[in-house]
């Protein structure tokens, strides 16, 4: 019996660091589009590429508005396997189907008809994503109700994702290039078919880790009110009415914004700013070790301090390494250390705010129940997607913009303005979402007091006493 006891707190352990899996499986799929679909289209389908990206920040928007609608089918499901297992497993045969669709069926379609054939599948296969990171975003919330638990799953998805996102880097392009490069069928069948199988022990994992909490008696006593009906209306009530899940919003949409600048920024950054493109390689190389311990040391912070605390430590951080770069920009050779060690610092305090999303919003999720009653953790989840998605879409489109303004055509040479400009792109742009974050979280709203009702904890003043 006390065996039995013992040993039940590290099986919740196991289960919550397991939980985040449900989000690496998606990622794999994920990834493959953001780092191959445009290529893949441009370069084997010979499709326009401003109409291939186009499809794709349509598609991004497409993805928000369908959040709230997965979101308020998954609150109003009871099923004997549960509200959530069902959907993982509906999203992932979904996400398969129109992935093999793309990538392995579309060399095959008439040139004339090959647009159609991605438009529906991509809006087929955005469906699949959306059943499954509407899970993922919500599902923490019935895992555990231990909010010194709950970091542990922001530790193992960020380790999850740093070692997903290097397989896909890594591993794709020489398995094309043995088959025959980016053209070859017979490659892509291969690159789809580890997809499937690794997507496949990661959503096992997943199901396994929810399927302790995923049950119908859980909820009965839960949902002490029903969700209303008129989905937008109810998201845009929650946003208005629930600040913490409004700042959380603010803090976490302006970062993806800035990363996504980031990210398609880099290549002219390293180009115009830092003039040694070769240095790029070696910065990334370095960023997925120091990404990982910075995962940990996140992920300790958060158990210690909290998640919000941990939040706006990594923000604060991260707005000074920026500013430091900014009006120092040790780009050339003499101050290349300088520039690797704040960049790599950069990439660990990343990890403080990227990683405990999830975290937050199950603490969210719990605090909406205790002021209301209503008890409905995908539709918040979606809630909060539903416009960080529509604001990070806009990402590269910005960085289309502000490098036209700054006189860039292809093949252009380093110039003052294509230099101030990269800057504000791959810097100035992480500044100000650090900035954004810091106010935001700093009304936060969630009091201790607040802390102590939900999860039953005593305050330092209770144990004194009790002392």
């Amino acid at each position: 019996m006390q065996k039995a006891e013992n040993s039940a707190p590290k099986r919740e352990n196991l289960r919550v660091i397991m939980t985040p899996l449900g989000s690496a499986a998606s990622n794999v799929f994920y990834l493959l589009n953001l780092t191959f679909f445009l290529a893949y289209c441009t370069e084997v389908l010979a499709l326009n590429v401003m109409v291939v990206g186009f499809l794709m920040t349509a598609m991004r928007l497409f993805d928000g508005i369908t959040d709230p609608l997965i979101a308020s089918v998954i609150d109003r499901t009871e099923t004997r396997f549960g509200k959530f297992r069902p959907f993982l497993v509906i999203g992932s045969l979904v996400m398969i189907v129109s992935s093999l669709a793309i990538y392995m069926l579309s060399m095959n379609i008439p040139q004339s008809l090959r647009l159609v054939w991605i438009v529906v599948w991509y809006a087929i296969w955005v469906l699949g994503y959306t059943c499954m990171t509407t899970v993922n975003k919500s599902v923490l919330a019935i895992v555990t109700k231990n909010p010194k638990k709950r970091p542990l799953s922001g530790i193992a998805g960020g380790i999850y994702s740093t070692v997903v996102g290097a397989l896909v880097t890594i591993l794709i392009v020489p398995m094309l290039n043995k088959f025959g490069g980016m053209s070859s069928a017979k490659g892509w069948a291969v690159v789809i078919t580890g997809a499937v199988v690794l997507h496949f022990v990661l959503l096992l994992g997943a199901l396994y880790a929810i399927s302790a909490a995923d049950k119908p008696e859980n909820y009965k006593d839960a949902a002490t009110k029903p969700v209303e009906k008129g989905v937008f209306k109810k998201s845009f009530a929650l946003l208005r009415q629930n600040q913490p899940l409004r700042m959380l919003l603010i803090a976490t949409s302006t970062d993806k914004l800035a990363a996504t600048m980031q990210s398609a920024g880099t290549v002219y950054f390293y180009m115009y700013a830092v003039q040694n493109l070769d240095l790029q390689p070696l910065v990334s190389g370095l960023s997925t070790p120091i990404s990982l311990l910075g995962a940990f040391v996140a992920g300790f912070v958060a158990v210690k301090m909290g998640c919000k605390r941990a939040s706006l430590m990594g923000s604060i951080t991260n707005f000074v390494l920026e500013a430091l770069l900014i009006v120092f920009r040790p780009f050339g050779d003499s101050t290349l250390l300088v520039f690797i060690v704040l960049m790599a610092a950069n990439a660990m305090f990343r990890r403080f705010s990227a990683q405990n999303v999830d975290p937050l919003i199950a603490e969210i999720i719990d605090y909406h129940q205790m002021k209301t009653g209503e008890f409905m953790p995908a539709l918040i989840g979606a809630s909060f997607t539903l416009l960080d998605k529509i604001i990070s879409s806009f990402g590269s489109s910005l960085v289309g913009i502000m490098m036209g303004l700054a006189g860039y055509v292809s093949g252009a040479q380093p110039t003052t303005a294509l230099y101030v400009m990269t800057i504000a792109i791959f810097l100035g742009a992480p500044l100000l979402g650090d900035l954004a974050s810091i106010l935001s979280l700093r009304r936060y709203g969630i009091t201790q007091e607040d802390y102590e009702k939900m999860y039953h904890l005593k305050s330092a003043r209770q144990e004194k006493v009790s002392a």
